[in-house]
């Protein structure tokens, strides 16, 4: 069974949206606390009649709500056909039972990990009906198992764009050093001490916001003092943005990487930042947003190409840094970040090919972004080698030893 929390399920932003709806949200929230203590107690005790009969309840209480309430309730139709599936399992109403887990999934339920262990659901695990519905499920939300059905890259040899990295003398770079110090930020340790101190100072210099909208002004300094004067956060975007800008400050080469799902209609990516280790000649894994890095259990760091080749494998070789969190608040574990959140968004990478000041920030008369995007197997999203599409122009590569290639050319 999955426990369900409405009070995490309720969206605040909505809460107080107007009185009448924010007293029908609030009682809803007060009952639903009352009806989780006892569908918990009826699983713990294993009543699963009382159990069908308390979420049943449950249920209509929800249906009656009013459509802006059931708006502002995240998730709960899936969880409660959820749990119904559950309790009638453990009754053995094996075709009830099948019947509410398909009618979960329908309502969104997406986690195939739990599902496929929970074992309240043993009773009808072996029946076809549900093997195909849990297939399914594993076909779009088993992330681990998507990467290792994506398909080797072909390393293609087309001729396509070289990356190239904004030098430090750029005078843009010079006053974000001077301006905040980053000498004494990064410190005087070695190479590796220096870009972990810089990640830690922007990740702790800016909050991140996944719901805020962009600035105008895409570079390291106007978006530090916009999150300064306006006391808000920035996506996981604009925090790589200044992540790069800092780092090249310092006169390291660094990108920004945009880690995207398979699946076209899931629209939650996450963009990190790679810089370049002449202690270990490769790219290394920086994230800002979670004030993250993967290593070995050597502790090795790795890149991108290293974490998604060991997720692809199943390998447990992956260390996350214990002080990885988000916002100073929520400690990120390996389990979701790596096992889930990266598993997802590592099916297929894009790059800039120009790493340097606010290179998206858009004003009359600039030249178009161009991006490569690193598709494995046959999979794409463009369908072309090369798509233009406003100001952006997207090339398909296949090629990882391109898409990871050394810096070459400094701007």
């Amino acid at each position: 069974m999955r426990k369900l929390l409405l009070i995490c399920c309720i969206c605040l932003s909505c809460l107080f949206a107007n009185a009448q709806l924010n007293k029908e949200l609030t009682d809803f929230q007060t009952y639903s606390r009352e009806m989780s203590q006892k569908v918990s107690e009826a699983s713990k005790t294993k009543n699963d009649e009382a159990g069908i009969a308390e979420t049943n309840e449950w249920l209509d209480h929800y249906n009656n709500l009013s459509p802006e309430a059931k708006k502002s309730v995240m998730d709960f139709t899936q969880n409660m056909y959820y749990n119904l599936a559950c309790f009638s399992s453990q009754e053995g109403k094996k075709a009830v039972a099948i019947t509410y887990f398909k009618k979960a999934i329908a309502e969104g339920f997406s986690d195939y990990k739990h599902a496929s262990v929970d074992s309240d659901l043993d009773n009808i695990r072996n029946e076809a009906e549900f093997k195909d519905a849990l297939q399914k499920l594993r076909n779009k939300f088993d992330y681990g198992y998507l990467l290792q059905q994506s398909g080797p890259y072909n390393n293609s040899t087309a001729a396509l764009p070289a990356f190239t990295y904004q030098s430090s003398s750029a005078p843009e770079l010079v006053e974000l050093k001077t301006r905040f110090n980053l000498d004494s930020v990064s410190g005087n340790g070695d190479e590796i001490s220096r870009m972990k101190n810089l990640l830690h100072w922007v990740h702790n210099e800016i909050r991140h916001d996944g719901n805020s909208g962009n600035p105008k002004s895409k570079n390291a300094a106007d978006l530090i003092t916009i999150c300064k004067k306006e006391n808000r956060g920035v996506n996981c975007r604009m925090m790589a943005t200044t992540l790069r800008d800092v780092y090249q400050a310092e006169g390291f080469k660094a990108r920004i990487v945009t880690c995207m799902p398979k699946d076209t209609n899931d629209f939650d990516c996450h963009v990190i930042n790679v810089v370049w280790s002449k202690t270990f000649n490769k790219w290394v894994w920086m994230d800002p947003t979670f004030n993250a890095y993967v290593s070995d259990s050597k502790g090795n760091l790795l890149n991108i190409e290293e974490v998604r080749e060991r997720l692809l494998k199943g390998s447990d070789d992956l260390v996350l840094n214990d002080d990885a969190n988000w916002n100073n608040q929520e400690k990120e574990t390996k389990d979701y970040y790596l096992g889930y959140y990266m598993s997802k968004n590592l099916y297929w990478l894009k790059c800039s090919v120009k790493s340097e000041w606010d290179l998206e920030t858009r004003k009359p008369g600039m030249a178009s972004i161009v991006y490569i995007n690193l598709y494995p197997g046959s999979y794409t999203t463009i369908f072309q080698p090369k798509k233009a599409n406003g100001d952006v122009v997207e090339y398909a590569a296949n090629n990882p030893v391109y898409f990871w290639q050394k810096p070459q050319t400094i701007n």
